[in-house]
C-alpha cells in the first residue's frame, strides 16, 4: 500500500526531471505523437471540433463554478473535513502547478489548434479537471446509495478527465508528457490529502 501511495509523487518527480533536462528519447516520442495528432486533426474536422468542445469543460471559469459549488455544499452540509479536503486540493495542486511550471518553463508545441498562454508543462486543463473529477467523487460519494451508484460516478468522471488530457494533446495544445505530468500531479496531491483526511477522521 505504501508503494502505491508513492507512485504518482515519484513517477511526477521523476517525469519532471526528464521533461526539465529535455530528455532526447522524450522530447523525441513527444515531438512524434503531437506532430500526429496536429495532422489528424487538420484532416477531420469532427474529430477536432469534439476535441475542442471537451476542452472548454476544463476552463478556468467552468472549473471555478465547480470549485464554489463543491464548497457551497460542503458549507451546507457542515462537512468540514471534506471542506477543507475541497480547498486544500485546489490550492496544493495549484501551487505546485505554478511552481513547477515557472522552474520547468517549457514551450508549448510550435502550431496550437486552440488559445493557449503560458508555460506548457504540466498541463493545467489536465491538471485542474483530474482534480475536480476527484473533488467531485469525495464530495458526492456519501451520498451515492450503493456500489454501483458509485462506480458509475467514479467511471463518468475519470472519463472526463481522461477526454480532457486527451483532448489538449489533440489540439497540440500542450505535449504528451504535459498531459501525465498533469494527470500524475493531480493524483498525488489527491492521495496525499486523502491520508490526512483519513488520518484526521474521528475515531469511536
Amino acid at each position: 500500500m505504501a508503494a502505491e501511495r508513492l507512485a504518482a509523487p515519484l513517477g511526477f518527480a521523476l517525469l519532471t526531471a526528464l521533461v526539465a533536462a529535455r530528455f532526447g528519447p522524450l522530447m523525441r516520442w513527444d515531438a512524434a505523437v503531437s506532430d500526429a495528432a496536429l495532422r489528424f486533426a487538420k484532416a477531420h474536422g469532427g474529430w477536432r471540433s469534439a476535441m475542442s468542445a471537451i476542452t472548454h469543460t476544463a476552463d478556468t471559469a467552468v472549473l471555478l463554478c465547480l470549485l464554489l459549488a463543491a464548497v457551497l455544499f460542503t458549507l451546507w452540509r457542515r462537512d468540514w473535513r471534506g471542506l477543507a479536503f475541497v480547498l486544500g486540493a485546489a490550492v496544493t495542486a495549484t501551487v505546485l502547478r505554478l511552481t513547477v511550471l515557472a522552474l520547468v518553463h517549457r514551450p508549448r508545441p510550435p502550431e496550437r489548434l486552440t488559445a493557449t498562454s503560458g508555460w506548457a508543462f504540466p498541463s493545467g486543463h489536465t491538471t485542474s479537471s483530474a482534480i475536480a473529477a476527484g473533488l467531485l467523487v469525495v464530495v458526492l460519494w456519501p451520498l451515492l446509495p450503493n456500489r454501483v451508484a458509485r462506480t458509475a460516478v467514479v467511471a463518468v468522471a475519470a472519463l472526463w478527465a481522461a477526454l480532457v488530457g486527451i483532448s489538449r494533446v489533440a489540439l497540440t495544445a500542450h505535449w504528451p508528457t504535459d498531459v501525465l505530468g498533469g494527470w500524475l500531479l493531480a493524483g498525488s496531491v489527491l492521495a496525499a490529502l486523502g491520508l490526512f483526511r483519513r488520518a484526521a477522521r474521528p475515531r469511536n
